[in-house]
């Protein structure tokens, strides 16, 4: 996969090079949230409707280092934007690779997001792995301007990486952990994670903006849409608000509150259980935060 990824990372960026007048986001750097008063029930909804997974599922995520890579705007650009969400990592507590690891979150900005995705299908078909042709076509075909999916494998509850039998499509897992009724002996873990944006949509943004939801939709699998029906402040959706819409300069309180949340509990905990110790978290990040603008 780390050779994959290089060799990915230098096809895309070719693929997707920007015109010398392409609109590039305008400057952005400080870590900065912006926050509100958190209740309860809006903790939970958000939790829930960014965790859209079964109670008797798990939950998602990175288990190795996150070593983001942007492509698709001026190179200095696509180096600020990997940059940033290295920081936001670090700020989420999720480990970051070190600079020359391999690529494993991809911010892909293309001319077209259908275009981009059958790119990806057809000469890396190891970046779609395990998302059926459907789900592309839906990815596709969807009117957002963004298409996120992740690459997914197994760990056991040790930690360790679980391995098909040769000519199996299932994983042996092992390990000193045993399954209960809240836990399971495997968890699942991000292989790789990609973010399509057309490009169409990033003119106007700042490179945190941009950099800002894209760690969003790479470190965990998360839908703007899914927000509708949740009142809590997001950087989300901001590639498709209304032009007179007041728009984030970052990631929000509840953003970071979340990404925490995901990287400091167990997903080997079915997906019911890890989401009340997400909540808690949230709720604890939330209060913390607006101590800090008393």
């Amino acid at each position: 996969m780390r050779t994959a990824a290089l060799v990915l990372t230098a096809a895309l960026a070719a693929l997707t090079a920007a015109p010398a007048n392409a609109d590039a986001p305008p400057p952005g750097e400080e870590i900065i949230v912006q926050g509100s008063r958190p209740a309860q029930k809006q903790i939970r909804d958000f939790v829930k409707v960014l965790t859209d997974t079964p109670s008797w599922r798990q939950i998602g995520r990175f288990h190795s280092a996150v070593c983001p890579a942007a492509m698709g705007l001026p190179p200095a650009q696509n180096a600020r934007i990997a940059t940033r969400m290295r920081q936001v990592a670090a700020a989420a507590g999720i480990p970051v690779g070190k600079a020359s690891c391999a690529p494993n979150a991809f911010v892909i900005v293309a001319p077209d997001k259908k275009w981009a995705i059958d790119e990806l299908s057809r000469r890396f078909p190891a970046f779609v792995e395990g998302v059926s042709d459907d789900q592309l076509r839906k990815l596709a075909a969807d009117p957002s301007p963004a298409a996120a999916w992740q690459v997914k494998s197994l760990r056991s509850a040790d930690g360790e990486l679980a391995e098909k039998p040769a000519g199996g499509d299932y994983y042996r897992i092992e390990g000193a952990n045993s399954a209960s009724r809240i836990r399971a002996a495997s968890m699942p873990t991000f292989v790789a994670s990609l973010v399509v944006i057309e490009r169409r949509s990033v003119g106007g943004l700042t490179v945190t903006q941009l950099a800002d939801y894209a760690a969003m939709r790479t470190f965990a699998d998360t839908n703007p849409a899914r927000l509708a029906s949740s009142a809590a402040p997001s950087i989300l959706p901001i590639l498709t608000l209304p032009p007179e819409a007041l728009l984030p300069e970052t990631l929000t309180h509840w953003d970071l509150a979340f990404l925490k949340a995901l990287y400091s509990t167990s997903n080997t905990y079915y997906a019911g259980f890890q989401r009340g110790d997400m909540e808690q978290v949230v709720k604890k990040e939330l209060e913390k935060a607006g101590k800090q603008r008393q």
